[in-house]
């Protein structure tokens, strides 16, 4: 069980997050949030965005890379 301290701050951190991924660069978001939003398979994506599944791999992989950046310097951490 959460208390409703820790569940605000989880809420926060969510949102701060989300706030983030708005701001990466829209190849990079759009594939990022097709991946973890809509839980679209790489080669969806591909076809979606009619781009190569490596690209698709990689834009996701730097995605993830620049929240988890993002995360440390706002000291953001999990459970």
């Amino acid at each position: 069980c959460r208390s409703p301290e820790t569940e605000l701050i989880a809420v926060e951190s969510e949102h701060k997050i989300m706030k983030f991924v708005q701001n990466l660069d829209a190849e990079t978001k759009t594939a990022f949030i097709l991946r973890e939003t809509e839980g679209r398979t790489y080669e969806e994506i591909a076809e979606i965005l009619d781009c190569p599944i490596g690209t698709v791999r990689s834009r996701i992989f730097r995605a993830r890379q620049l929240i988890l950046e993002f995360m440390n310097q706002e000291n953001i951490l999990n459970g």
